[in-house]
């Protein structure tokens, strides 16, 4: 086995971005475009993308092509999101393909793996100097080469593990679905209201608080393994996902209590993707600068008003109500003038026992998932080191 520098194995080539300005560029391409959002969203291959250019934009802009069965990986903000191209593509300036030279007998699906088994942020300071590589560091990178039946036999027991993990992951989906499904069947659509169930403005069921102003928290702030905060990045999958690295002191905690967050308060992300929402399962936490709390003082069961905001039309009638182009923003006002539906109480009651149900399922299969997970990452650092 020896270990060789990317460089020498890849010509790494970065995309770029047509004009936004050139709307000609856009209208009516055929050329598929990678952005970072779709390697977010796609699996092992990407195919499909979420917007095309035209080959005017090709030629003009003079953008190198990503031919079939190419690994693309980004480098920027979102480093080390991978696929395998299907079909000749083209990519933005925060992706980087890798051309293989033809030195070294390599299989693309064990570039694949390497890519997403390496730890490109090691020794990285994320919060202070954000998630960022260049071509140069990416350049002088190395990676364990063993032959070529040896990469095979990693490959098959990598799909095979990849296969586990995609398959929970499905029911995780379906079990999602069938949440929604239910919602539906009994309330309708939150922001239609076909059943014709009262509205009342949030703030008049509610107490909304945004989180501290940064100038409030400072970098010398945080430490390991205290009173973490809840930003948008913490909320995934209706759940809050605490950083151990990215907590405040107890002293500080107490200087801060007025961002609080209790037991059964909605947690909202105000930044970004709009409608992430999770409930607050433990005192204890802190509001983050990105995030407001919403804290239910009558006829709104907690857990049942989290479904409403983060139910697919109501996150698009938060999107309308939000402000800014480069991120959209929201504030106190803003989410205090929601409209939603009131429902009876025994029927919130009712849905919400069935969802706690249905998430007894989901963490039973969500520990599977994250085992799998666990064992898919150490057989990556044994593999490529």
């Amino acid at each position: 086995m020896k270990r060789v520098k990317l460089s020498d194995a890849f010509d790494l080539q970065m995309g770029k971005t047509p004009s936004r300005k050139h709307l000609a560029y856009w209208r009516g391409g055929t050329e598929p475009w990678i952005s970072i959002a779709d390697l977010s969203n796609c699996g092992k291959y990407i195919e499909q993308t979420k917007e095309n250019i035209t080959s005017d934009a090709v030629q003009e802009s003079n953008i190198k092509i990503v031919p079939k069965n190419t690994v693309v990986m980004s480098f920027k903000l979102s480093i080390g999101k991978v696929a395998i191209t299907k079909r000749d593509m083209y990519t933005n300036e925060a992706i980087m393909a890798f051309h293989d030279r033809g030195r070294y007998e390599i299989l693309t699906d064990y570039l694949y793996y390497f890519c997403k088994g390496n730890n490109w942020t090691s020794g990285t300071n994320k919060a202070v100097m954000g998630l960022t590589l260049n071509k140069k560091t990416l350049s002088e990178q190395t990676m364990l080469l063993p032959d070529m039946p040896e990469q095979e036999k990693i490959v098959k027991k990598l799909d095979a593990l990849q296969e586990s993990i995609s398959n929970r992951q499905h029911v995780l989906m379906l079990l999602d679905e069938l949440v929604r499904s239910r919602f539906v069947e009994m309330f309708g659509d939150p922001v239609t209201n076909p059943f014709g169930f009262q509205k009342m403005l949030l703030k008049d069921v509610a107490e909304i608080k945004i989180g501290p102003f940064g100038s409030l928290l400072h970098q010398d702030d945080y430490v390991e393994g205290q009173h973490a905060l809840v930003n948008p990045s913490h909320i995934r999958d209706d759940t809050i996902v605490p950083d151990n690295k990215l907590t405040v002191s107890e002293e500080r905690y107490r200087e801060l209590e007025a961002y609080h967050l209790r037991k059964y308060d909605i947690v909202l992300g105000r930044r970004g993707e709009m409608g992430r929402a999770a409930v607050v399962e433990e005192n204890g936490l802190l509001c983050g600068t990105g995030s407001l709390f919403i804290r239910v003082k009558r006829k709104v069961n907690p857990y049942f008003l989290q479904k409403i905001i983060t139910y697919p039309t109501f996150k698009k009638y938060i999107e309308s109500k939000s402000i800014g182009t480069t991120m959209q923003n929201l504030n106190a006002k803003m989410v205090s003038n929601f409209e939603i539906p009131i429902y009876p109480l025994p029927l919130q009651t009712q849905f919400s026992t069935f969802v706690h149900q249905v998430d007894a399922t989901k963490s039973s299969v969500q520990s599977q998932l994250d085992s799998l997970t666990t064992l898919r990452a150490k057989l990556m650092q044994d593999f490529f080191g």
